[in-house]
């Protein structure tokens, strides 16, 4: 071989191998974007009442994502639990922040308040908090008239009952909570009108107001745990809570990955033990669509800064950087926060 054909062939493999590494780098150069700047993001965030603690909770996270990208035009957008899932869906919202197994489930699956399946098009960002309560409560006067102590009862006396409970499109507090409550004893939220009884329908406020204005006997509707409101109602009508065999509570608290969560005098004084109920888990869920850039930066937002989290209070009091992982219903992970997480070595 001669020294100039070895040389041409030399200069043909290294033209190859450049040629190669030119085009590997160019399909692996957008997945392997830094992140680490401080560029501003944009991005819309839903899923909250327009009142209430879950705004200020929205709003209290995108602050945070505001001052540690500064110029980012992070904003709120009201909605509900569901209507938040179906906008991250359908591209009209980025992030929706009040998303329990409940949403997750009934949306994978196309079932009601959905109207068709939602699966690859809801990702999880992260967990904010497993604190959520499903309140359980009657007045005492009523208990007392009907014999009623426990779920067991309510299905054996079929009592005639007026129930202040949230509405079905709202289904963290009815459909992944009371509605499977009743499902483990046999009975359903169509019963309570068989047995001659009615509905006080709306959110915990006015369940709660229609109790002290002897307008409703049972309340079932999640509550922040010692909440003030239930024990100043307490106080003036005296309630008890609905007692529930734990094994029963567990079987309604599977349906939607949920678990059991103990309720007693630490939390409410005119409790005389503790009681079982469905402990729920609120995660923060995004749209398919939104850019890895997007997510990655308010998941580290979130991670990296613990403590002021935690200062926004209510539930978030418990929020903490090594639970955002934790996905109970198994959800697909948005690539840009599953590259924040693996990069801290929090996912494998």
């Amino acid at each position: 071989m001669t020294d100039s054909f070895r040389l041409s062939k030399e200069n043909t493999m290294n033209r190859r191998t450049l040629l190669a590494a030119a085009v590997i780098a160019a399909l692996s150069g957008p997945a392997l974007a830094g992140f680490d700047d401080k560029n501003p993001i944009t991005a819309t965030v839903t899923g909250a009442t327009p009142t209430g603690y879950p705004r200020a909770m929205v709003e209290g996270l995108n602050a945070v994502v505001r001052d540690i990208y500064p110029g980012s035009a992070v904003s709120f957008k009201p909605n509900s639990p569901g209507g938040g899932v179906l906008a991250i869906a359908e591209g009209q919202a980025d992030f929706t922040a009040t998303a329990t197994g409940t949403e997750v489930r009934l949306a994978n699956e196309g079932k009601f308040p959905f109207t068709k399946p939602l699966k690859g098009k809801i990702n999880l960002a992260m967990m904010l908090y497993d604190v959520q309560y499903i309140h359980v409560l009657m007045t005492r006067a009523w208990a007392d008239a009907n014999g009623v102590k426990s779920f067991a009862d309510i299905a054996a006396k079929k009592p005639r009952m007026r129930l202040a409970i949230n509405r079905p499109d709202n289904p963290q507090t009815t459909i992944g909570g009371p509605y499977e409550m009743m499902k483990a004893h046999g009975f359903t939220i169509d019963d309570i009108k068989k047995w001659g009884g009615s509905y006080v329908l709306g959110n915990s406020s006015i369940g709660l107001n229609a109790i002290l204005d002897d307008k409703a006997d049972v309340f079932m509707n999640v509550r922040n745990l010692g909440d003030s409101l239930i024990k100043d109602v307490a106080s003036k009508r005296p309630l008890i809570w609905i007692d529930d065999d734990p094994a029963k509570t567990k079987q309604a608290a599977d349906v939607f990955d949920f678990t059991v969560g103990m309720v007693g005098k630490k939390n409410y004084p005119f409790l005389q033990k503790d009681y079982p109920t469905v402990r729920q888990w609120v995660s923060l869920l995004v749209g398919a669509h939104t850019p890895d850039e997007v997510v990655y930066k308010y998941v580290k937002a979130m991670a990296e800064n613990q403590d002021r989290v935690q200062k926004i209070g209510g539930s978030l009091k418990t929020f903490t950087t090594a639970a955002m992982v934790k996905n109970p219903a198994k959800l697909e992970i948005h690539p840009g926060a599953l590259r924040y997480y693996k990069e801290k070595g929090m996912i494998k």
